[in-house]
């Protein structure tokens, strides 16, 4: 959970994203800057913590609970900071009862609001026993007593989310759990709580280092975890700050890659949803135990229909997230919970291999084919996005999945089967919305090839520069030679890989006519994935133009860019 304000924008990463907040957190973000631009790095550990670090991760990470996405429901999206034991209990009785912990929901997550920010003489958390009787393993213990797992939640920094941001329940001063981690988690590990969901307000507004407080975070619990044989999954909750799909997965279970779904009092909004679905693309980062999140859900929330539901669900399923409902269970309509337990659609968000699906084409701007491996043979879930604001016909190819021959063709949603086509299949998909769809196929594509590929009007082969194996050399035209930086391996996922393990790229995710084409680590972005034509040209799917020698120039080292696709010489290319 994070407080959000139309007011206040962030750009720390690069990335443009709505904050939280009162008006004097623009000076203590200006204070952030300074202390950085300083070099200086506030909360970090000592040399002899940071020296354990790597074996207290190690042993955290042995000790996973999960292989495959947590599903559950949390708190924030209804109730916001307005919980309590009975509010908590209705939901937990409501889960059982509505079928969805039967459906695979197991946990019952409790966010910001617990807990007001107060303390013992030892430092140890208390709680208003008025509103949770028996103290938080009570309730802990009443979520176990149904077959289900206890989530608890707090703030990375010295004060927390309710102090900065409040919302009917302002919190005080040392509401975080900066310089307790070890007492509080031992706290929430005693009290039964199995998920610990850490956000970032305090940490934000003090100017704490992400990577290093988190994995400070991650080695408390691993203490913590061996001290009491307790597992809990961490679930990180920095708003993408600092890119946590490239340092997380080594510390914690789940990381949040963008700033909240819903803001606390607005309508839920697709717009929202296609932007947070977005910001968790990073299939790299993911596998069994580790998962980019996209953020809770908000299907079922009043403001969103059944066709919007399922296309929310639909998305979290093809990025294989986790699925944490954030709707009143105690109030759904049976169309909703039939939403939210549609065994088919579950099974591809929980499939054993925990790959994240990938765009594979966009024939047309907006008109988008997932594409997610699942475990068994030549089976994909293909997810059919229609971003624009009229119904429109979208296909899924074989070939762009890594299949070929015949494919049995089902949607997941209506449950029923398409029938069986040779090469692919298209359907219309309605404005705004998704079919989620189970793709069998007959064989796979043929294995990757390695070869040359010489462009038809100049003669000359697809080159790296200098031979250069750097980030960012870039791609260009030279004699053939057949040395190894001019052998390009096609794979399954659309890649075109020289030197094993770099792709060809668009630069920046550009989409323009001239953008540079160059080489980069292989990363399943979808500037990195390009389908090869019968008619010799060669498609950036991300940006759907075509590879392109500039100008029909012939000359070696003429630098390539790509362009809308016309069919000329200088953009078809051979095998050699």
């Amino acid at each position: 959970m994070s407080r959000r304000s139309a007011a206040w924008r962030r750009t720390l990463t690069g990335v443009t994203d709505t904050f939280p907040g009162r008006r004097f957190l623009v000076a203590v973000q200006l204070l952030i800057l300074t202390v950085a631009s300083a070099g200086v790095v506030l909360g970090s550990t000592s040399p002899a913590s940071a020296a354990a670090a790597p074996a207290q991760a190690a042993a955290a990470l042995a000790l996973s609970p999960v292989t495959v996405p947590p599903m559950g429901w949390a708190s924030w999206n209804t109730f916001a900071a307005q919980i309590n034991f009975n509010v908590i209990k209705a939901q937990v009785d409501a889960m059982v009862s509505s079928g969805m912990r039967d459906a695979g929901y197991q946990y019952v997550n409790i966010d910001e609001g617990w807990w007001q920010g107060t303390r013992d003489a030892a430092g140890n958390i208390t709680v208003d026993t008025n509103e949770w009787p028996g103290g938080m393993q009570a309730i802990a213990d009443y979520i176990h007593s149904k077959g289900l797992k206890a989530g608890i939640y707090t703030d990375a920094g010295r004060d927390g989310c309710g102090y900065y941001y409040p919302t009917g329940r302002p919190a005080a001063p040392g509401s975080g759990s900066e310089g307790h981690y070890d007492q509080d988690f031992l706290q929430f590990s005693r009290w039964g709580f199995d998920f610990v969901k850490v956000d970032w307000c305090g940490g934000q507004a003090e100017g704490l280092d992400p990577r290093s407080t988190y994995q400070a975070i991650s080695d408390a619990i691993a203490r913590v975890t061996a001290q009491t044989g307790r597992p809990m999954v961490l679930s990180i909750c920095n708003w993408g700050v600092n890119a946590p799909w490239d340092w997380a997965p080594s510390m914690s279970t789940m990381w949040r890659t963008s700033g909240d779904i819903i803001y606390w009092g607005q309508t839920p909004s697709m717009d929202r949803v296609l932007a947070n679905f977005d910001s968790a693309q990073h299939p790299s980062a993911q596998s069994p135990g580790r998962y980019n999140d996209p953020d809770m859900l908000i299907a079922g929330m009043p403001g969103f229909s059944a066709a919007q539901n399922r296309t929310h669900l639909g998305l979290w399923a093809i990025s294989g997230a986790p699925l944490l409902a954030g709707n009143n269970l105690a109030t759904m309509s049976a169309e909703t919970r039939a939403i939210l337990t549609n065994r088919e659609v579950l099974a591809v968000d929980q499939d054993e291999l925990s790959r994240q699906g990938v765009k594979v084409a966009e024939d047309q701007s907006g008109r988008q084919v997932y594409s997610k491996v699942l475990s068994g043979t030549n089976r994909r879930a293909v997810l059919l996005l229609n971003r624009t604001t009229s119904a429109a016909s979208i296909t899924a190819r074989w070939s762009d999945l890594g299949l070929a021959g015949t494919g049995t063709v089902r949607n997941l949603w209506t449950g029923t089967d398409a029938g069986t086509f040779d090469g692919s299949y298209t359907t219309t998909v309605p404005a705004r919305e998704a079919v989620l769809l189970l793709v069998t196929a007959s064989s796979s594509a043929p294995q990757p090839t390695t070869s040359a590929l010489r462009g038809v009007g100049s003669g000359r082969c697809l080159d790296v520069s200098g031979g250069s194996q750097a980030n960012g050399a870039q791609a260009q035209i030279w004699d053939c030679n057949g040395q190894v930086n001019q052998r390009w391996t096609t794979t399954a996922a659309g890649e075109l890989r020289v030197y094993g393990s770099k792709c060809l790229d668009v630069y920046n995710r550009g989409t323009a006519d001239n953008t540079q084409v160059v080489i980069w680590d292989c990363n399943g972005q979808t500037n990195q994935r390009w389908r090869l034509n019968s008619d010799g040209t060669i498609t950036a799917v991300g940006a759907n133009k075509c590879l392109d020698v500039p100008g029909n120039a012939t000359a070696n080292g003429t630098k390539l860019v790509i362009w809308s696709c016309n069919g000329g010489a200088n953009q078809r290319w051979t095998r050699v």
